[in-house]
């Protein structure tokens, strides 16, 4: 039979518990003063109550008219309930306590059964101290006084103040819950409540410490983290997923097709690269296709949001007003990583959105009390978004603008990394951009110019006449550079041939013996032609060629397949599978020099052979 779980009533914290506590258990909060122990524990009675359950509070310092005042600034009438026969609250001491939780049919006994009371909140135990004579320990002493509630079938909630080391750990033992509440100083400037559940008897619960804060309404409780989940994968046809346009001229091509829907996109840079124009035509797309669209602002006013989305021929007043867009300007001075988490739940529940951007995602790791945390906060962002199944761009400032740079410790979080930097040509500053990662599709390699104008956010041509502009030592390409050549044969003898053709030319030779290190080393190499075998090991030439002419990274590269196979037929299937040439073995070295020289002049055009 499974015990039945109790909420507790406050948000968040019934999450933690992953239900609430048991019924009948005891749950021992304890922390510093001014921590929020008794705000809790009324939660935990006024929840009981609003089920039907009637409440005990018992304390040994404050009078009743002390708790009617401080619960009406949080709404709670404390008094009313007390006429309705729904609550009753106590002051006695703890010598009596004790007395009666031992003493059958006496007067506590007859107010439990009376009122029918479930819940038993006693504020607070350090005063059971007092009572405790030299032959008595303390762990005893407790669990005398929490058998006597569990006789009495009551839930009881009893709260402790931490004092001084002699006591610090009283009780948490004893009792089958234990909730510790506590300060925190946040780089050295900001003070954090927390709050941890260090055991739960007989039930899970999320471990670590999660931000809470008091409000109007109380307590609120911000989960840091998700229950894991541990899943078995399927067999059978996996559902398609659908593609969606990114807003940006020429993204959608080097994507492969766009952005596939619940995917979490990290675009990362500088300051200057475009990263917001970037977020913003990727949500002005989907308002025009009516979808519905939210945006965290994290650093810029929604003011200047909204201006600098007009300079791009983008009108986010007109989806304010019409439902469509959200836009939250949220102060991160202030903000937990656990708050951020929940109002990011409470909008994707709300709003449903299918677009959601994140501008910048880095105040995480000024929010967050380590690097962990905030590893550990965007992992569980990254569930909830796509549990939600919306699909998502975060934007990421890289610090360096020019020379070494480190992209971000979340990329490998995401599905989808787009880099942008900024590179110097001609005493001019301009804009690149490079699919660092797209996971499920090919995707364009190059490294391509980000233009931004008037006219909106577009792709313009690879920087092929540059290089070095990720180290941020951008230089002309020197085309009198020997032009590289792939060699792709396992026979030996032929490679030393093939090779002696070149002596005299100024080509760089690299070679290799398979089908699969060929594919390899025209992304690692990136070689200027390829001069390919057909009979080779593991994947053979036609293969080779039809993927390097698939993948849009290397499919403008010539290949001159070279083979022992004369037949018109092999001919024709190298022509279909993309090769640039075809030349048979034996060979003349001059017409093979003379060839490569010929395709070299008419892709690349600007190298003289």
């Amino acid at each position: 039979m499974t015990t039945r779980k109790m909420k507790i009533g406050v948000t968040g914290l019934d999450e933690i518990l992953l239900g609430g506590v048991l019924e009948g258990e005891s749950v021992l909060v304890e922390g510093l003063p001014g921590t929020g122990k008794t705000t809790l524990g009324l939660h935990f009675i006024l929840q009981g109550i609003a089920e039907g359950e009637a409440g005990l509070i018992i304390t040994f310092e404050e009078f009743p008219a002390q708790y009617y005042r401080d619960a009406l600034n949080f709404g709670w009438d404390l008094k009313q309930l007390e006429e309705d026969k729904k609550l009753k609250i106590i002051m006695t001491s703890p010598k009596v306590l004790s007395q009666e939780l031992e003493r059958p049919g006496g007067l506590l006994d007859h107010l439990i059964h009376e009122l029918d009371i479930k819940r038993v909140l006693v504020d607070s135990i350090n005063f059971l101290y007092r009572i405790k004579n030299e032959n008595m320990h303390s762990r005893d002493l407790i669990n005398r006084f929490i058998n006597g509630f569990k006789r009495q079938n009551v839930t009881s909630f009893l709260i402790k103040d931490i004092e001084g080391e002699d006591i610090s750990h009283w009780g948490m033992y004893s009792v089958d819950c234990y909730i510790r509440l506590c300060f925190d100083l946040v780089r050295e400037c900001q003070r954090r409540r927390l709050i941890e559940v260090f055991k739960a008897r007989g039930q899970r619960h999320l471990h670590g410490q999660h931000p809470f804060g008091i409000t109007e309404e109380g307590l609120e409780v911000y989960p840091t983290s998700l229950p894991n989940q541990i899943t078995t994968a399927t067999t059978g046809r996996v559902a398609d997923v659908e593609r969606i346009p990114t807003g940006v001229s020429g993204l959608d091509e080097m994507l492969g097709g766009g952005f596939f829907t619940g995917q979490s996109i990290l675009v990362t840079g500088p300051s200057g690269t475009g990263k917001t124009n970037l977020a913003l035509s990727f949500l002005a797309q989907g308002l025009q296709n009516n979808e519905t669209c939210l945006y965290f602002s994290m650093e810029e006013m929604g003011s200047n949001l909204i201006r600098h989305a007009r300079s791009l021929g983008i009108n986010l007043e007109a989806a304010i007003q019409a439902g469509h867009l959200t836009l939250l300007n949220i102060p991160s001075v202030g903000l937990s990583e656990g708050e951020f988490l929940h109002l990011l739940r409470k909008n994707l529940s709300e709003l449903r959105p299918d677009r959601l951007v994140v501008d910048p995602i880095n105040f995480l790791n000024t929010v967050a009390t380590s690097p962990e945390t905030a590893q550990l906060t965007f992992q569980t962002m990254i569930r909830i978004l796509r549990d939600a199944k919306v699909t998502t761009i975060c934007t990421s400032e890289i610090s360096e603008v020019v020379g070494d740079f480190k992209l971000s410790d979340f990329n490998y979080l995401v599905d989808t990394v787009i880099l942008l930097r900024l590179a110097e040509i001609d005493t001019t500053l301009r804009k690149a951009v490079m699919i660092i990662k797209q996971r499920g599709s090919k995707h364009d390699r190059n490294l391509r110019e980000l233009l931004i104008d008037s006219e909106g956010v577009r792709i313009g041509e690879p920087f092929s006449s540059y290089e070095g502009i990720l180290a941020g030592q951008t230089r002309r390409r020197n085309d009198a550079e020997p032009t590289k050549i792939l060699i792709v044969d396992d026979d030996t003898q032929m490679v030393e041939l093939i090779k002696a053709s070149f002596r005299d030319e100024r080509f760089s030779l690299a070679s290799c013996a398979d089908g699969e290190t060929a594919l390899q080393m025209t992304i690692t190499e990136a070689p200027d032609l390829l001069i390919l075998d057909l009979m080779l090991p593991k994947l053979n030439g036609f293969e080779v060629c039809q993927r390097l002419k698939a993948d849009k990274a290397t499919a403008e590269i010539p290949v001159i397949i070279l083979s022992a196979k004369g037949e018109t037929e092999a001919k024709v299937q190298g022509i279909k599978v993309g090769a640039d040439d075809y030349i048979t073995k034996p060979f003349s070295p001059q017409e093979l020099v003379a060839r490569v020289k010929m395709i070299i002049r008419r892709v690349y055009g600007k190298r003289q052979y």
